[in-house]
């Protein structure tokens, strides 16, 4: 059985010099970030056991980032009620 890709093609901007929406930016930051953990741990053994401690440090550090961005991006998506 085929494996599910995860993340979506990548698609050019309906215009080009239009930067994308708050909610086009979360959803591919929180792309990034399902793929990125998929990648870390998956359904079997974590593939970055042989990268070594610099490089774990560096992908929890994108990943860290990238949550990070993720909130950000949900506090302006979705408004506080008062």
């Amino acid at each position: 059985m085929a494996t599910r890709n995860i993340a979506r093609p990548s698609t050019p901007l309906a215009h080009a010099d239009a930067p994308p929406d708050a909610v086009t930016l979360l959803e591919e930051k929180s792309t990034q970030l399902y793929s990125l953990l998929c990648y870390c741990h998956g359904n079997g053994p974590p593939q970055q056991e042989d990268a070594g401690p610099e490089h774990r440090g560096n992908v929890f550090w994108l990943a860290s980032e990238l949550a990070r961005e993720v909130m950000n991006l949900i506090q302006v998506c979705i408004p506080r009620e008062r």
